[in-house]
């Protein structure tokens, strides 16, 4: 821009000389970029401009097209080079499930489990049947604790000075989404009770019930006061079902949402399972979730070359933990020397033996000096010196939360999932969802979110760094307790509870069962519900994206626990050694993203200035668009063959719909972070579901839909009738590449502005879809339409030529 010949077939031509012999009106002058910049000869011999004379002077609304342009491809070659940078090495995970292993895990390595099903005002039916599909999970009854966690149940009003809050039930919720206590209540009476039992429900389900609530006499009731100061509970155990229990968290004055309430399941409420399976309301689990995704904290790459020998003391089969330095050293081959513990090393009398002689006489690692006998053994794992009682350091880490699980690491068994044998943190799986209308018309609004999961997800996993999605994932808890628990400070807590994990040693893992083996083996680990119209679609992404932009700006050093309540002390892994820049740039691709929405609206400028005034963004000359462009072009699509080869070509062309239905959206979010940053404020945001159809929120795509729908009728109108006339540009070319322009916008941003009007009028989503009810019968007075307007706009010349 800046550099176009006025006229294009006469660029050594004087301005003045154009001037008088042409209709055209006509900007020019005689110095390039409007005369307030004067490029180097250089920099227009690579235009191909060296010679011209006379130079077109844009408007300024083209230098704003222009400028826009170049920001928008910085800004899109920064963001793609760092998606693709993820995909660098993607991998799809398998795994036997746990009752298959070979040989067979034994009953009493297998850990407790508890499952947490989130609430807060989501219709209580979609709950109770997550609770049900709960309750069908195929694992040991007696080793699986469902809690229920409703954050919804009641409301607390603090008063200033006063430390314990009035309580009261939330009616708004409970007449909006039903009784989730009164529920859950029902379905277990129906389990367990006799239907000709006379016992009334609410007697029933008094005896389970219990209240741990704030007086003033003792205001601190919980261990944990950051996530709740108290809770209503039920408890339904019976033999041969799972534990169950409903939990109404009484909220703090700030209290933390989602994060906040699994934490007060986790520290205030007595869950102690090994695992945490962390489930949406409206998430149903498929009956062999667990089975499925425990193996994962099983299985070690490892762990079979480090356990691969017995012990040598006779009588004594463990496996080997250490071995002796002496031996070890002069190049004993391992199995010769190995045992499970100081004990039978003792017993073996090892020291004594005529091999440990021969190695001791010819070698320099014992001498007769004091201490000699503290560097005896080697630990098998990690190569490291044990100390007098034969106990390694780094791999043996006490465990000090008695309320925890004891880890079942045994040594006479061929599996441990103890920490220093595995590091998985967590085990993420899709989300997937229920059939329904919006899928049946093509899924509009991106839910399927196919490239992130079939994409992303096994992308990061190829260096252990898979994003926690908060929901549909299993998590060790000593990892969560490692960390305190689901972290604060972010409104998309998932995230960022998954980065701190990866950046402390821990391994997030992506696993999906429908991907391979045979037909009849592939299932979905869950599925659930999508929002029920455009508005919560938009509300959801805007929530998605100023959380992940809220952990790039937020203050990471702030400390958001009850500063009363200890950390448990757990196992924790090394730090990794490789990996932290990949980790990085994962961390800046999850929380960033949504700053390249503002390319799409840029884009939208560009294209929507290009259709009514038939000014282009950017000027070439000869054939150097060509270079330029075309080489990116294939470049960037191999990039996006590669990295999308697993995800099905219609979700491929739903993500690129997506990127413009959420452009407003995201840049809102990350125009509303940098607010929340400077004044310490954040707006208020919707769960999934709650907003409304027909929002104001939808408006901007309308408008922008239509603005491009008429700029086209527009520009061929204004072809037609004036620019094809034109001696002095290239009207023809430029018509058609404004066409192809604004025609792509327009069909990626259709679909869901077809549903915008589809809810607002409420027709059916099946209306609209162009089978002869509407466009068809148009035609024609969209032609007679367009033929008036070329007709009313055109003026006749006189112009010979």
């Amino acid at each position: 821009m800046g550099v176009q010949p006025c006229d294009q077939a006469r660029p050594t031509i004087e301005c003045p000389t154009i001037l008088s012999q042409t209709m055209d009106l006509l900007k020019c002058g005689d110095k390039p970029f409007n005369g307030v910049f004067t490029p180097p000869k250089f920099w227009l011999k690579f235009a191909g401009v060296e010679d011209v004379k006379c130079w077109a002077e844009p408007p300024i609304g083209q230098w704003i097209s222009y400028f826009c342009l170049l920001l928008a491809e910085l800004i899109s070659f920064i963001l793609g080079a760092i998606y693709y940078l993820g995909m660098w090495k993607p991998v799809r995970r398998g795994a036997h499930y746990l009752d298959e292993f070979e040989p067979k895990l034994p009953d009493e390595q297998w850990p407790k489990v508890d499952v947490f099903i989130c609430h807060y005002s989501e219709p209580s039916e979609e709950t109770v049947d997550t609770l049900a599909a709960c309750m069908n999970l195929q694992y040991p009854p007696h080793l699986l604790h469902i809690f229920i966690l409703d954050d919804g149940y009641c409301k607390t009003k603090w008063t200033k000075g006063n430390p314990v809050p009035t309580i009261e039930l939330n009616k708004g919720v409970i007449e909006k989404a039903g009784d989730l206590r009164q529920e859950v209540a029902q379905f277990m009476y129906d389990r367990v009770c006799d239907p000709n039992d006379d016992m009334e429900l609410y007697a029933w389900r008094k005896l389970h019930s219990s209240a741990n609530l704030p007086m003033e006499s003792r205001p601190r009731v919980v261990n944990r006061a950051d996530c709740a100061v108290g809770s209503f509970r039920d408890d339904y155990r019976y033999s041969g079902l799972p534990h169950v229990t409903f939990v109404g968290r009484v909220k703090p004055p700030t209290h933390y949402s989602k994060a906040g309430n699994i934490n007060n399941a986790c520290y205030n409420e007595g869950a102690n399972g090994r695992y945490v399976v962390i489930l949406d309301n409206d998430m149903q689990p498929h009956p062999k979730f667990i089975l499925a995704t425990l193996p994962f904290f099983f299985d070690s790459e490892d762990r079979a070359l480090k356990n691969k020998y017995s012990c040598c003391t006779g009588g004594c089969n463990k496996v080997a933990r250490m071995c002796c330095a002496s031996c070890k050293i002069a190049g004993v081959p391992e199995e010769k020397i190995s045992y499970c513990s100081k004990q039978c090393f003792d017993n073996a009398m090892h020291s004594s033996s005529a091999l440990h002689r021969r190695q001791v006489n010819g070698t320099m690692s014992e001498k007769p000096n004091k201490g000699s006998s503290k560097r005896i053994l080697y630990c098998m794992t990690c190569n490291n010196v044990t100390n007098n009682q034969g106990v390694c350091k780094t791999c043996m880490h006490p465990t000090n939360n008695p309320d925890l699980e004891d880890g079942l690491a045994h040594s006479s068994s061929p599996y441990s999932d103890a920490v220093k044998d595995n590091a998985v943190a967590f085990v993420q799986t899709p989300q997937y969802f229920r059939d329904c209308v919006q899928f049946q018309i093509g899924d509009p609004l991106g839910h399927r979110n196919a490239t992130f999961y079939d994409a992303i997800q096994t992308g990061q996993d190829g260096y252990d760094c898979a994003s926690f999605a908060g929901t549909n994932a299993i998590f060790r808890r000593e990892a969560l307790d490692s960390i305190g628990g689901i972290q604060y400070g972010s409104l998309t807590e998932d995230c960022y509870t998954g980065q701190q994990l990866c950046a402390m040693g821990w391994k997030g893992l992506y696993f999906r069962k429908d991907f391979e083996g045979e037909m009849s083996e592939r299932i979905r680990l869950a599925e659930g519900l999508i929002p029920d119209n455009v508005a919560s679609s938009l509300a959801q992404r805007k929530r998605w994206a100023k959380g992940n932009f809220q952990i790039m700006l937020m203050n990471k050093k702030k400390n958001y626990f009850d500063k009363e309540w200890t950390k448990p002390k757990v196992s924790v892994p090394p730090k990794p050694k490789s990996g932290n820049f990949m980790r990085k740039v994962f961390y800046i691709n999850c929380t960033i993203y949504p700053v390249g929405s503002l390319c799409a609206l840029l884009f939208f400028y560009i294209t929507l200035y290009f259709l009514y005034t038939g000014y282009a963004p950017i000027y070439f000359s000869g054939l150097k668009l060509l270079y330029a462009l075309v080489p990116k072009l294939l470049i960037q699509g191999a990039l996006s063959a590669l990295s999308n080869r697993t995800v099905e070509n219609n979700d491929v062309v739903r993500s690129q719909e997506a990127w413009f239905v959420y452009a407003f959206t995201h840049t809102t979010a990350v125009l509303e972070t940098f607010w929340w940053k400077l004044t310490g404020k954040e707006a208020a945001w919707f769960v999934t579901g709650s907003s409304s159809r027909g929002s104001l929120t939808e408006l901007p795509n309308v408008i922008v839909y239509f603005g491009h729908v008429f700029g086209l009728v527009w520009a061929l109108i204004r072809f037609f009738a004036t620019y094809n006339s034109q001696q002095t540009s290239h009207g023809a070319s430029l018509l058609v590449a404004s066409l192809m322009m604004g025609l792509f916008i327009a069909t990626k941003l259709g679909p869901s502005v077809r549903m915008s009007i589809q809810e607002y009028f409420g027709w059916s989503y099946h209306s609209l879809t162009d089978q002869g009810n509407f466009f068809g019968q148009s035609m024609i007075a969209f032609g007679l339409v367009f033929i008036s307007l070329w007709v009313y706009i055109e003026k006749p010349s006189s112009n010979p030529f």
